[in-house]
């Protein structure tokens, strides 16, 4: 029926709760398949040890590759799953068994849905603070019609969207050919192709904004705290999979928002960088490129 994903790299210190709720979920019938993706610390000796000693180390499968990136061990597990569905959860995030098994309920009862997305639920792990990963702008964005959500994607698209927080037919994701091998990027451009291949709400996907499937965890590792790296990951993504007459405003708008990013965080070397990365007419585009309201909604709920 499921298979849980878990692409793990060099998180040592998370993999076994990861694993531990994965293994809650629906435990006669989850697979479980841990790729990772040549960890140098002794994340792979951790699992070992872990699997020696629990009882359901029949329903896991570690594999083992050397580093290649997250799209490649996404592809992977693809390539291997056998099962009608499939979830993926990164090695540093924790799964919610009961909306696992909510959303699990929810394909059941409409076969015709080829993806569902639950809530989601950022934490940090050295300090108390919470909060909701998805927000209302998120339900209006998957409320808009087709064609409107098609520039959405890449003129308004509010992220995060996780693939951790979202149970997948497999074989839609075959039929979309999975990640692309090109990018660096993983759930942005899965999305941008699994929206436009699934394109009707509660037709052809559905989002539960009431039922929370992941703990998202926030440290000092996640890559999107490199605000100059992310925009360039962006930068690359909007030149690969963005309509030519979207192109120039979808890359505009991404180089104010990071700037701005960098600019409320007072990384103001981060914000010099970002505009030395794009380039100065390509700078200049994207900061004219918005209205003096739409900076103010962007530092207000965006950043």
């Amino acid at each position: 029926m499921l298979t849980i994903v878990i692409p793990s790299y060099n998180h040592a210190e998370y993999i076994i709760s990861c694993l531990d709720a994965a293994l809650a979920v629906e435990p006669a019938t989850t697979q479980v398949l841990v790729i990772d993706d040549g960890s140098p610390d002794n994340t792979l000796t951790v699992l070992q040890e872990y699997l020696d000693t629990h009882s359901a180390a029949n329903r896991v499968t570690v594999i083992a590759k050397k580093n290649s990136g997250l799209v490649n061990s996404l592809n992977l597990a693809l390539s291997m799953i056998e099962t009608e569905f499939v979830y993926f959860i990164a090695s540093d995030d924790v799964a919610i068994p009961e909306g696992i098994n909510r959303m699990l309920s929810k394909v059941r009862q409409s076969p015709y849905l080829n993806f569902v997305i639950g809530g989601g639920i950022y934490f940090y792990g050295d300090r108390d603070e919470e909060g909701p990963v998805y927000k209302r702008k998120h339900k209006s964005f998957f409320e808009l019609s087709p064609t409107k959500r098609h520039d959405a994607l890449f003129l308004d698209y509010p992220a995060p969207i996780l693939l951790q927080s979202t149970l997948f037919k497999t074989s839609t994701l075959r039929e979309v050919g999975g990640g692309d091998s090109n990018l660096k990027l993983d759930d942005y451009p899965m999305f941008v192709k699994l929206f436009q291949h699934s394109a009707m709400y509660d037709k052809d996907f559905a989002f539960m904004s009431n039922v929370n499937v992941v703990r998202y965890r926030q440290h000092d590792l996640n890559s999107y705290r490199d605000v100059v790296k992310q925009y360039g990951l962006v930068e690359q993504t909007l030149d690969s999979i963005t309509p030519e007459r979207l192109r120039a405003k979808a890359k505009g708008r991404a180089l104010a928002f990071y700037f701005l990013v960098a600019i409320k965080s007072r990384a103001f070397g981060a914000s010099v960088q970002i505009l030395k990365v794009a380039g100065t007419k390509q700078s200049i585009r994207g900061i004219l490129s918005l209205p003096y309201v739409a900076y103010l909604h962007l530092l207000r709920d965006k950043v």
